[in-house]
């Protein structure tokens, strides 16, 4: 069966941030830098080393900075060309020149899968990457392209997925697959002794074309919100196929709270050759304090 390519993605970036507040309320959680690019950066070049041509931002009223970002700044390019500084002119640049973007604000429903919904006038029936603003993936091989890979060998619904360790597993959304990793069961943060999986799905997926629709046909969950598992598991019962992929010589960062920010932030600075050095020296002084 001949699969369509995928060029397109959904990036959902509606949050509030209320775990950065004081910061949040004037930064967009996606804006806040880890070292010299804001979060959300990060996450449109993986897209963008994946093939991905086309992103749709689903933000909201507050957020116009991060629209900017991707925009061009013709004073400040033309005052950094003049003062011969051209590393920074090149990563000035460089975030307008990734993809092509568009920007639409969330309408409907509290809950991570009403973007996906509110996108799919613009994804002209295709299947497509699915991301949160606030997961990042350091991996040798693009994660991005590690899922439309797998999207080509098994199409359906492909989870982004990473083992975590056992007293860990009541903190996330598990998910149990076969020996094809074909997804059988997906448990919300159960006791460990309920599922026999160490799997953790995150905020990265492709979506096949259905998704939109289920999403646009089931009823809103838990605190009244629209959830992109719950629209997942009624394509499960119709017979649709997902799959887990797991993350391949790499690993999931998220920065969603304060702790998994700083140590993001810590990953990125000692895969840095200009800052580890520098960064290593520091953490191993602080460490002596403990």
């Amino acid at each position: 069966m001949s699969v369509s390519p995928i060029k397109k993605a959904v990036i959902a970036a509606a949050g509030s941030g209320t775990r950065f507040l004081p910061a949040t309320k004037a930064i967009p959680k996606e804006m806040i830098p880890l070292i010299d690019r804001p979060i959300i950066q990060y996450l449109v070049e993986e897209l963008a080393a994946s093939g991905i041509e086309d992103v749709v931002f689903v933000s909201r009223w507050d957020k116009k900075v991060l629209e900017d970002h991707f925009d061009q700044h013709p004073t400040l390019e033309d005052a950094l060309e003049a003062s011969g500084k051209e590393r920074y002119l090149a990563e000035t640049r460089r975030p307008g020149e990734l993809v092509n973007v568009a920007y639409i604000r969330q309408k409907g429903p509290y809950g991570n899968g009403t973007p996906a919904l509110n996108a799919a006038p613009l994804l002209g029936g295709q299947p497509f990457v699915y991301a949160f603003g606030d997961d990042l993936v350091s991996s040798e091989v693009p994660f991005t392209a590690q899922l439309i890979e797998q999207y080509h060998k098994t199409p359906g619904v492909i989870l982004g997925a990473q083992e975590v360790p056992r007293d860990e597993v009541p903190n996330y959304g598990m998910i149990e697959v076969d020996a094809e990793m074909r997804v059988t069961k997906i448990v919300e943060k159960p006791a460990p002794a309920a599922v026999t999986s160490n799997l953790v799905g995150f905020g990265r997926y492709v979506l096949p074309p259905e998704l939109p629709a289920l999403l646009g046909e089931i009823p809103t969950g838990k605190g009244g919100e629209l959830w992109l598992m719950d629209a997942i598991e009624v394509y499960m019962r119709r017979g649709g196929a997902v799959y887990a992929c797991p993350v391949r010589e790499g690993r999931w960062l998220t920065t969603g709270d304060p702790v998994n920010y700083l140590e993001a932030l810590f990953h990125y600075g000692l895969e840095r050759d200009d800052l580890k050095d520098d960064l290593a020296r520091i953490i191993k002084r602080l460490a002596e304090r403990l």
